[in-house]
């Protein structure tokens, strides 16, 4: 521990969750009330997977559990830049494998995803030049209507990979994708294997 452990946070964080009392919240993460108690006081390690555990008993991130917990946390993580988007809105995964491995740090503390990296000006003003995407795999094989007039990254069933605006297409089991910039022709009755929604773009 690098910090005073702010128990304030925590005896707050413990009733707005609805907890009783500590006790009830220490059971509830797998603790008893003294080793919860001792973790407050600095006098016992806590482990990664208790920290998971609190974290999601007080709908808080892992990251604020640790601050309060009086832990160093960074400012920002690494992660594996797994492609890029380039003109007209195709994308490409790297083979990590035959080539040396890009990443870049970003302000989110955990992500699931992978991230892609925009390539040129094609895609302006929406998605800038090196900007960061991220998406989520294995993709879904039938987009919901929720993610109709969404951009997402599409594998078509022809195995070509787009970043396109997905809209329902004219017959079913088919859609439309619409890119962002005009001067690109849009691709209609597509059949997909997957899609998977843009969850961010960063601009760095």
């Amino acid at each position: 521990m690098n910090k005073a452990i702010d128990k304030d946070w925590f005896r707050q964080a413990i009733k707005k969750a609805g907890f009783r009392s500590q006790n009830a919240f220490a059971d509830a993460v797998g603790l008893t009330g003294p080793k919860f108690t001792n973790t407050l006081k600095g006098d016992r390690r806590i482990q990664a997977v208790e920290i998971e555990r609190i974290a999601a008993a007080l709908g808080e991130s892992d990251r604020n559990v640790k601050i309060a917990l009086g832990m160093e946390v960074k400012s920002a993580c690494e992660y594996k830049i797994a492609g890029y988007v380039s003109a007209a809105d195709r994308v490409v995964f790297y083979d990590h494998d035959d080539m040396e491995v890009d990443t870049i740090e970003l302000p989110i503390f955990y992500y699931p995803g992978v991230t892609l990296r925009v390539k040129g000006e094609s895609m302006t003003p929406r998605y800038k030049p090196n900007e960061v995407i991220g998406i989520r795999l294995p993709g879904l094989e039938k987009p919901p209507s929720s993610l109709f007039g969404k951009d997402v990254v599409a594998k078509l069933d022809d195995g070509r990979l787009v970043l396109k605006t997905i809209y329902k297409g004219g017959e079913d089991g088919t859609y439309s994708l619409i890119s962002v910039n005009p001067n690109v022709p849009p691709i209609t009755g597509a059949f997909i294997d997957w899609v998977s929604p843009v969850d961010f773009h960063i601009s760095l």
